[in-house]
């Protein structure tokens, strides 16, 4: 099996590619969490980890709680995807 990634990889990972005040945090060896709700999970697939990133829950609204993106062969590519879905989120929000 490929070597592990240490969670505290991960955690510099996300302080390297997200320069906002919200942070995404390390829960757990396996996964990211970011203020907003969102998670990225690591999973070891034929020996190989990947990456999926998993929308919040909105329990008003449960038609699209649990979508996930992915999956990414590397963490930065799910934050990337996030940061743009974010912006897009945001943008939809103020012309509403």
């Amino acid at each position: 099996m490929k070597a592990d990634l240490p969670a505290t990889a991960l955690a510099d990972a996300a302080d390297a590619s997200d320069d906002s005040p919200c942070k995404w945090r390390p829960s757990g060896d396996f996964a990211l969490v970011h203020p907003s709700g969102w998670t990225i999970a690591r999973y070891s697939v034929y020996d190989e980890w990947r990456y999926l990133l998993w929308e919040p829950i909105d329990r008003c609204a449960a038609a699209n709680g649990n979508q996930f993106h992915g999956p990414f062969g590397n963490v930065r590519d799910a934050m990337r995807l996030h940061r743009d879905l974010s912006a897009h989120l945001q943008q939809q929000e103020m012309a509403a």
